[in-house]
């Protein structure tokens, strides 16, 4: 008797396995073979440095992907209810919260454009301008974006620049789609240029994996791009003798880079959502595997499972030609932790996660002169 009903039992696990293995996967991955990570030595090394955080906001604002700061020091930010917050900064010190604007759709990407108004992509593609007193103005919906955007940056002339996804997105969980999009590695994405005034729109990049921040040099005569699972940061060139031309500013970082900032002076602040790991690169170069895994968590998606919250807190100030020039680090995520983004104001890091509910504020030692030169 025993043993018919644990025969019975491997028949069972045997038909659900082949079941599992002929299900179609929601990815159709590639191949992707990264060289080994760098050490962690020199600037790159272990440090504290955002240990000193404060959390100005800590329970009020979830999943903050994307930060951006005003000249007066306000910060805002999208929450995953789809309103986009504002701390301002208090006459009696500390911040206070504000609903600053309702946008329908989940506010993923901010960024500020010459004459005040804060930019706005959801993760679906459509683009809103908002004014300062959080009336929000639809731009044109730009072509091809059903699919997903992501990153966003304006320049002085008042162009966007951002990443677009051309593979498809589980529209039911963005994070999950994030994930797989990068996970399959495919190199379908693209950075574009559209201006709002005439509505037009064009393709500089194409081939990209799965990018996340877009951020323009201090000259704006490049556009820097962040693929997150490609452990690499591209640029396009804009004008001067390279005009039209792409190549890396950053290559084979330890970890995934995820939010773009610069200081305006040369200077770019590269978020590193976490540290690679053996077993993703393991996974990078196997596009089976990683079908079959597409597949175990979207059947698991229903169930709340996802990537644990926590790990370090890293974030790199690289110069203009990808030297990474120092870290500032909470390697244990005590006061930080899966850095999104990274926003310079004053002498201040501000800092949100996909994952978290909070925003800091770090103040930093800026890279030394020395270290620029």
């Amino acid at each position: 008797m025993k043993r018919r009903v644990l025969g019975g039992a491997g028949l069972v696990c045997a038909g659900a396995l082949a079941l599992f293995l002929l299900w179609p996967s929601p990815i159709a991955s590639r191949a992707f073979r990264a060289a080994p990570p760098p050490s962690l030595a020199g600037p790159l090394a272990p440090n504290r440095a955002l240990e000193t955080c404060e959390r100005i906001s800590e329970g009020e604002i979830l999943h903050s992907d994307k930060l951006a700061v005003a000249a007066d020091g306000s910060v805002y930010a999208g929450d995953a209810s789809g309103v986009i917050f504002r701390l301002r900064p208090g006459a009696a010190g500390g911040y206070v919260l504000e609903r600053f604007a309702e946008m329908g759709g989940r506010p993923m990407e901010l960024a500020f454009a010459p004459g005040g108004e804060l930019v706005v992509a959801d993760h679906v593609g459509p683009h809103a301008a908002v004014d300062p007193d959080g009336r929000v103005r639809r731009l044109t919906t730009l072509p091809g974006l059903d699919e997903g955007t992501a990153g966003v940056a304006v320049g002085r002339d008042g162009t966007l620049y951002y990443g677009a996804h051309l593979d498809p997105l589980l529209a039911d969980d963005e994070a999950l789609a994030a994930f797989l999009g990068g996970l399959e590695a495919t190199g379908t994405s693209e950075l574009r240029a559209f201006d709002p005034e005439t509505g037009r729109e064009r393709v500089l990049a194409e081939g990209l994996y799965r990018p996340v921040g877009v951020e323009l040099s201090a000259a704006e005569d490049f556009v820097a791009v962040a693929e997150f699972f490609s452990y690499r940061v591209t640029r396009h060139w804009l004008t001067g003798p390279r005009a039209g031309t792409t190549d890396r500013l950053l290559e084979n970082l330890p970890g995934f880079p995820d939010g773009l900032a610069s200081d305006g002076a040369g200077t770019f602040y590269v978020s590193l959502a976490a540290y690679r790991t053996p077993a993703i690169d393991w996974l990078h170069a196997r596009p089976w595997a990683k079908d079959q895994l597409a597949k175990l968590l979207r059947a698991l998606m229903p169930l709340g499972v996802g990537p644990p919250p926590g790990g370090p807190g890293i974030v790199l100030a690289v110069d203009e030609t990808g030297r990474i020039l120092r870290s500032y680090q909470d390697p244990d995520g005590l006061r930080v932790s899966q850095v999104t983004t990274a926003e310079l104001h004053a002498g201040h890091l501000y800092l949100g996660s996909i994952s978290g509910d909070w925003i800091a504020r770090c103040p930093i030692e800026p890279p030394s002169l020395a270290a620029r030169d």
